[in-house]
């Protein structure tokens, strides 16, 4: 029984990994010089800018004053799960964030629009073509610890 369970166990983890390799991961990062790029048209993306609105999350509203609060988004971004600050300035966060099994990356990409509040997000995984959910996943739940700080509405 065994024996039949690594025959059909190690061609699914190899299919798993080949498959989730696949893709193109330039067309799914954040852009420095445009800004955020659209959702691509696969299940591995979430935007409050996607055109399509399969991949459309609601942006975040500041309660308080833009300049303090981003501080702190800042810091709740850093505590994500597996997640790692890559840049960050007045109006911008970029993040990596690891799968748990695999460790393939996702970027989360946020953007503060000081004038208003509304803080544009996006999380897309580089590679693969699903993610099961996991980016509007990490999305919402990040919005939840926002909002149980009552930093946004």
């Amino acid at each position: 029984m065994k024996k039949n369970l690594k025959f059909f166990i190690r061609p699914l983890l190899i299919s798993m990994i080949l498959w989730g390799c696949s893709g193109n991961q330039t067309e799914r990062q954040y852009s420095e010089s445009s800004g955020f790029l659209d959702c691509p048209d696969t299940p591995n993306c979430v935007s409050s800018l996607a055109k399509n609105p399969k991949y459309r999350v609601e942006p975040f509203k500041l309660k308080k004053d833009p300049k303090t609060s981003w501080d702190i988004v800042q810091k709740m971004v850093g505590s994500l799960s597996r997640t790692k600050i890559v840049s960050a300035d007045n109006n911008n966060i970029h993040a990596e964030c690891r799968s748990m099994i695999f460790r393939f990356v996702d970027d989360l990409t946020l953007n503060l629009t000081p004038s208003n509040g509304i803080i544009h997000i996006r999380s897309a995984s580089r590679i693969g073509y699903s993610d099961l959910g996991v980016n509007r996943h990490r999305v919402e739940s990040l919005r939840k610890k926002l909002q149980q700080n009552d930093m946004i509405e």
